[in-house]
């Protein structure tokens, strides 16, 4: 187990991205905050499967 791990969807999981919209809503008519993020460069690679990957995010310069 990794504090911080950060799990994406890869580019090609478009059936599971095309349902993301829907949980953001959901989670904001209940109050929680949250958004989408993309990134070609999420961090280290941690796990990855046919449909995602896991990474650690890693610390940059000036973020």
């Amino acid at each position: 187990m990794h504090p911080g791990a950060v799990a994406w969807f890869k580019a090609s999981a478009r059936e599971l991205i095309a349902r993301v919209d829907g949980y953001l809503e959901l989670l904001a008519a209940h109050g929680v905050e949250c958004r989408r993020l993309e990134s070609s460069d999420p961090g280290r690679i941690l796990y990855e499967d046919a449909y995602q990957v896991v990474v650690a995010a890693e610390e940059r310069p000036g973020a």
